[in-house]
């Protein structure tokens, strides 16, 4: 509810088909419409161009078997979700291992325009 859900809503608004997965379900996020998906999370790591994790648990590692060549993978989790030395072994993975400050400003910062939007809505 911090970072997944609204991050997914704002790139969903802005025109990406999002998979939202947490740990009991996975939706499909399209301009405003959200609807239960029914492939697996390996399928939609595998068709993700970019892949946002946020688990917050060290015990959670994201398959690298999964991701695709050329995908950029980011982690806004306090703890490593994926391995970075096999993740770097994949051809053209850009790889953000952690967000500072100012992007946790900005999420926030953008969690407010969504909070005003919705409201305006």
């Amino acid at each position: 509810e911090i970072v997944g859900s609204p991050l997914a809503a704002m790139l969903a608004n802005d025109g990406a088909d999002v998979f939202s997965i947490d740990i009991s379900s996975i939706y499909l996020m399209q301009r405003g419409k959200i609807t239960d998906c029914k492939m697996s999370t390996e399928e939609c790591v595998k068709a993700a161009d970019i892949i946002i994790t946020g688990v917050p648990t060290k015990d959670y590692r994201l398959d690298t078997s999964w991701i695709a060549p050329n995908t950029v993978v980011m982690n806004v989790s306090h703890f490593k979700n994926v391995d970075e030395a096999e993740l770097l072994k994949i051809p053209g993975v850009k790889y953000v291992p952690l967000v500072g400050k100012v992007t946790v400003a900005m999420l926030e910062r953008n969690l407010i325009r969504l909070i005003e939007n919705f409201a305006q809505g």
